[in-house]
């Protein structure tokens, strides 16, 4: 019983392959790093990457925001992202051409290598919780089909 137990717990703690996981039909967990860092117009533009995708999020510049948990970002250094994709209401309508502008600033249009995503619900600014825990976004209500 010891060994089998002692089993479990190495092969829990053996990394995975993937990277990204979904939690919600609109929300993604993944661990990325930020290989580009843009401000303009009062916005952070968050460019990341890893092996399963690249991505895009805008941010509103906040230099009021002040929280002794949250850090500032580095480029190339990995972190834990919650990212919120878009939700279309009909699902039944095909996409078309779509350009996403913010500020002015053309952020992405279809046809770019990058995904869009709405919000990243940890990260304030240019300032990233590194203390983020997925047992705060996890659903105690998950549903059953």
């Amino acid at each position: 019983m010891i060994l089998i137990l002692i089993l479990s717990l190495i092969i829990s703690c053996i990394s995975r392959k993937h990277t990204q996981y979904v939690l919600h039909g609109n929300y993604v967990l993944t661990k990325a790093k930020f290989f580009k860092i843009e401000t303009k117009n009062g916005i952070h533009i968050f460019h990341f990457k890893n092996d399963s995708i690249e991505g895009i999020f805008t941010k509103v510049v906040d230099t009021s925001f002040t929280n002794k948990n949250y850090r500032e970002i580095k480029l190339n250094k990995k972190y834990t992202l919650y990212l919120q994709k878009q939700v279309y209401a009909n699902l039944r309508t095909e996409i078309g051409q779509e350009t996403i502008i913010d500020n002015g600033i053309l952020i992405w249009k279809t046809g770019m290598k990058s995904q869009h995503f709405v919000d990243c619900e940890n990260i304030t600014g240019n300032l990233i919780n590194p203390r983020f825990t997925l047992l705060k976004y996890i659903d105690p209500n998950p549903v059953k089909y």
